[in-house]
């Protein structure tokens, strides 16, 4: 495969881990999404959040999401969880690259997410119960947008056999 790859899934489905393992695995090159909007502003994502609101984030993350069109090489790319349901990304990320939907089960994800809300913008503050009904909440909203994917792995313990695997079907 000579295609780039998009790696697409809830906050915490393991996108950055499995993005690194893979690009290594294809000798692509690696890239986060967040990191690139974080070089691009000069500010964390949480900062971003706290001082311009989401809607600003969403267009520095298309922004940034388009900037791959120009790389004559392929790549992986580990999107934030929110990119493909925001300024028409899922529909550029399936017309530039293969797309990969991680699907990782709900009880994985509150695992996971335990004691990250702060380092989480969308549940800084929350704790608890409130926490785990908005994420559990925009995972709903989100998860038809992740099925439009042109792959989906699901499972409990994603790891870079299955997208190999999947890679060589």
């Amino acid at each position: 495969m000579k295609k780039s790859i998009f790696l697409l899934g809830f906050m915490g489905s393991g996108k950055t881990s499995l993005g690194k393992e893979l690009a290594h695995y294809l000798n692509y090159p690696f890239y986060d999404l967040d990191s690139e909007i974080e070089n691009a502003t000069g500010l964390k994502v949480k900062e971003i959040f706290h001082s311009e609101g989401e809607e600003a984030f969403r267009m520095y993350e298309a922004e940034q999401l388009r900037k791959f069109n120009s790389t004559k090489e392929p790549f992986v790319l580990a999107c934030g969880g929110g990119t493909p349901c925001f300024h028409h990304n899922m529909d550029w990320m399936n017309q530039n690259g293969w797309t990969l939907f991680l699907d990782v089960p709900e009880r994985i994800l509150a695992q996971r997410l335990e004691g990250q809300q702060e380092e989480r913008p969308l549940l800084a503050g929350l704790k608890g119960i409130s926490s785990s009904k908005t994420w559990r909440h925009l995972l709903e909203k989100r998860r038809p947008i992740y099925l439009q994917a042109a792959s989906r792995l699901a499972s409990e313990d994603i790891n870079l056999n299955e997208v190999i695997h999947m890679l060589n079907s």
